[in-house]
């Protein structure tokens, strides 16, 4: 590794900038979320940045609705760490409205300025001036009219099949000691099928990138404000060339296709050794990539001889630079908790968390004493699916075109700093964080939509009736044994019929696979009229209700459906289980224009 770079000097200052996809570590959020935090900590305390830029993406998890719980602890444990003590001013932007579709892009951009640093301003993008930057603050939920940040979501037809998904990008401005740039926070597209991005290159899903990223660039450089050097970080979801590498990766393999009965689509490409008798060497499916010697390809020497394949950049290179990458392939290591340098066998690994500069910034970057660190955290440990990257440098100080910054004294170590915390706008007592929950200062721009239980799940502040501590998943898991009650209870009269049906789960941007879905026994659906209140003969057992006996059978009875449906006539809320393999999916939908959230259930 290479040597630290000298502390901050009166003409420089320590800068970390690291952007890191969370979406997997709320998917176990009570040992993973930990985790993570540890390893973050420690790489933050040992380089003791001045100011420290941290750029999230899928923050929340693929289900916002359900994690919106853990995302306030998971900000709250930041904000108390003390080993974060020394940074006294602090932005939180959590971009969290998930009932604005078009809007959503579930990023979060967090900076933080040390206690030494005094000299530091943010950019109002309104008032077209620089502001003070102390204090700490979070800004959540609906952040649209947030002045000191721009914020954007692509355009609906630049989406793969003009799905919507939670991609765009936030910027802000900053001017410390005297050097301004942007820190512009970006998350595109991903491949969604192994053999689709095989066919040609560039892939059809790389074109959608580059479209998306000359749109940034686009929007960067025409608009009113003025043009200053920026670093731009975030998940790129680049890919190495799938054409030509799979072209060089089995040239001494014989391939066999298999498809589909239904469609002749292709949907599996199994490669052999030609000898040793018919060896398999690798495996590619939809979200299927396996191959035999996947840590030594991808993860040994950092992968580095699979650099000419990284080419997404190359239209962009007139633009932008990078440092040299000294890690490897970001994506998609293993879940497992004790497994930190192996990948999951669904995706070809590539580079897809980077750091791009402008070549304007060369000249506010100090490498004097030495290159800037650009590496990964928790190289060895599990950090999710996505290592998070940094870059580490020194910042010269009065390079930029605002007139000096002078740093202000500094204040004496024997007086004690006033904490400040507010939370969109709202003062609060930081000494009480942990009784503190973020989401009762945020806005929603259609949680009039949303149903009062899935409201309750994450905001308490305002409410009369609360929840009496049960949060969102347990109010499903109860909906979930109602449903096996109800599909057990054939004489019930809202009870219609029974019928085969094939769904396919809406709570991430991936679907089902075809196999899943074509298989013709794999889900079962019951409708129920929820129109009649029949709860109290639900609770009776005096043989004209369903007695505990009966309810007991009736979860019982679930257990051995594929899926259930439970359909409101002409009323919302409208109920939707299904399950695929061990996993049960419990679709809510509170009226007709809001959008479905979903809650997750998995057995082993």
């Amino acid at each position: 590794m290479a040597p630290l770079l000298e502390h901050t000097t009166d003409l420089t200052s320590k800068v970390m900038l690291i952007t890191a996809n969370v979406g997997s570590i709320f998917e176990d959020p009570e040992r993973m979320l930990k985790m993570w935090l540890n390893e973050f900590v420690a790489t933050v305390t040992k380089l003791q940045p001045m100011f420290l830029a941290i750029h999230m993406q899928e923050v929340g998890g693929k289900n916002y609705e359900e994690s919106m719980q853990y995302v306030n602890h998971f900000i709250k444990t930041m904000l108390a760490s003390e080993d974060l003590e020394c940074y006294d001013k602090a932005r939180v932007f959590l971009d969290e409205d998930f009932t604005a579709v078009d809007k959503f892009t579930a990023l979060g951009s967090l900076y933080f300025a040390h206690v030494s640093m005094t000299a530091v301003e943010v950019f109002d993008f309104q008032a077209k001036k620089f502001v003070p930057f102390v204090g700490r603050e979070v800004l959540s939920g609906n952040i649209e009219s947030v002045p000191i940040k721009e914020k954007a979501k692509f355009p609906q037809n630049y989406f793969p099949e003009c799905r919507w998904s939670r991609k765009g990008f936030i910027r802000t401005r900053w001017n410390i000691c005297g050097s301004i740039f942007d820190l512009i926070n970006i998350h595109l597209f991903h491949d969604a099928n192994n053999i689709e991005a095989m066919l040609q290159s560039p892939s059809t899903y790389c074109e959608h990138r580059q479209r998306a990223l000359q749109h940034t660039f686009e929007r960067i450089e025409n608009d009113e404000y003025e043009k200053v050097p920026f670093f731009l970080f975030g998940d790129f979801n680049f890919r190495l060339d799938t054409y030509y590498f799979m072209k060089d990766l089995t040239k001494n393999l014989v391939a066999v296709e298999s498809r589909s009965k239904k469609n002749n689509e292709l949907v599996k490409l199994t490669y052999k050794e030609a000898d040793n008798d018919q060896k398999i060497v690798l495996v590619v499916e939809k979200k299927g990539f396996d191959h035999l010697r996947m840590k030594e390809i991808f993860y040994d020497n950092n992968g580095l001889s699979l650099l000419p394949y990284d080419k997404e950049i190359e239209p962009f290179r007139d633009r932008v630079y990078e440092h040299d990458i000294n890690f490897p392939p970001s994506y998609p290591f293993s879940e497992s908790l004790d497994d930190g340098v192996n990948y999951m066998k669904t995706r070809c690994p590539g580079w897809c968390d980077r750091i791009f500069v402008s070549y304007s910034a060369k000249s506010i970057i100090d490498d004097s004493s030495g290159p800037p660190l650009y590496l990964c955290i928790g190289k060895e440990v599990c950090m999710g699916d996505h290592k998070p990257i940094y870059l580490y440098f020194n910042l010269k100080h009065n390079a930029g075109k605002m007139p000096e910054l002078v740093p202000e004294p500094q204040p004496s170590p024997h007086i004690p700093l006033r904490k400040i915390l507010s939370i969109n706008g709202e003062e609060v007592e930081p000494e009480k964080l942990d009784e503190i929950n973020i989401h009762d200062y945020a806005t929603f721009e259609k949680e009039q939509t949303l149903h009062p239980i899935t409201r309750q799940s994450f905001k308490r502040k305002g409410d009369s009736e609360g929840m009496n501590g049960r949060s969102f998943h347990d109010i499903a898991r109860d909906v979930m044994k109602e449903a096996g009650v109800l599909s057990y209870w054939k004489t019930h009269p809202g009870y219609s019929s029974v019928r085969r049906n094939r769904h396919h789960s809406s709570s991430s941007e991936d679907e089902l696979s075809e196999s899943q879905l074509e298989e013709e026994d794999s889900l079962t659906e019951v409708e129920l009229d929820l129109e009649d209140d029949h709860s109290e003969e639900k609770t009776r057992d005096d043989g004209g209700g369903v007695g505990q006996s009966q309810i007991a059978s009736g979860v019982a009875e679930a257990a051995s459906h594929k899926a259930v449906r439970l359909k409101a006539t002409d009323c919302y809320p409208q109920i939707k289980i299904t399950q695929v393999n061990t996993t049960k999916y419990l679709h809510i939908r509170t009226s007709k224009d809001a959008s479905v959230q979903v809650f997750r259930e998995t057995s082993v």
